[in-house]
């Protein structure tokens, strides 16, 4: 059982999320400072800082029971497909796998972002758990890919590795597509998902 010094601390974090959360939510990630998300939780700045590095920290904090549910629901769709030996096409067994995690960036923009810039994210325990998800999602895609070549749907000499950073790079331009705009509707991103795969998995099949 914790203590009431921890849980103290849990409830000054759980504070500090709730605060946050509702802040983000009405006005938005850019125009929320720790200065206003330490007024509404109630407690002094340094005092977020000592349970978050950085306003991004808040935001992964915030998004990361999502990650981690995400992430489990990936392995058990690559698991699925392991399974499977009538699942053979890589196109749409790659946008079956990255569907979830479009629309998660989808209805987070800004979390979003947090994705495309992972080099610049300051070091701490939630940035480490953030990019620990990234790097698993690029493994399960691997996996999946590996999986559909073993079943000849990839053509014996493709580069697995290079397919895989080829998935994720359109994967990173449709989510930057919707966030700035260019594809408007979740139809016209997950059209375009697909477009791309089949691009580029047809022509290696």
């Amino acid at each position: 059982m914790a203590g009431k010094p921890q849980q103290r601390t849990l409830a000054t974090r759980r504070r500090i999320l709730e605060a946050a959360s509702r802040l983000i939510i009405g006005q938005g990630f850019d125009a929320t400072s720790v200065d206003v998300i330490a007024s509404e939780a109630g407690v002094a700045k340094a005092t977020v800082f000592a349970h978050f590095a950085d306003k991004a920290s808040l935001l992964i904090a915030l998004h990361l029971e999502q990650l981690e549910n995400l992430s489990a629901a990936m392995e058990a769709e690559v698991v699925a497909l392991a399974q499977d030996p009538a699942r053979k096409s890589a196109s749409i067994e790659m946008a079956r796998l990255l569907a979830p995690w479009l629309a998660l960036y989808r209805e987070n923009p800004e979390f979003a972002r947090l994705f495309l810039v992972q080099s610049t994210l300051k070091d701490g325990p939630y940035t480490r758990q953030f990019l620990d998800a990234c790097f698993g999602m690029e493994a399960k895609v691997m996996r999946g890919l590996s999986i559909l070549s073993d079943r000849n749907a990839l053509r014996p000499e493709a580069d697995i590795a290079v397919l895989t950073q080829g998935v994720l790079a359109f994967y990173y331009h449709v989510s930057v597509g919707y966030n700035l705009y260019h594809v408007s509707t979740a139809a016209e991103q997950s059209a375009l998902m697909q477009g791309l795969l089949e691009a580029l998995l047809e022509r290696a099949a």
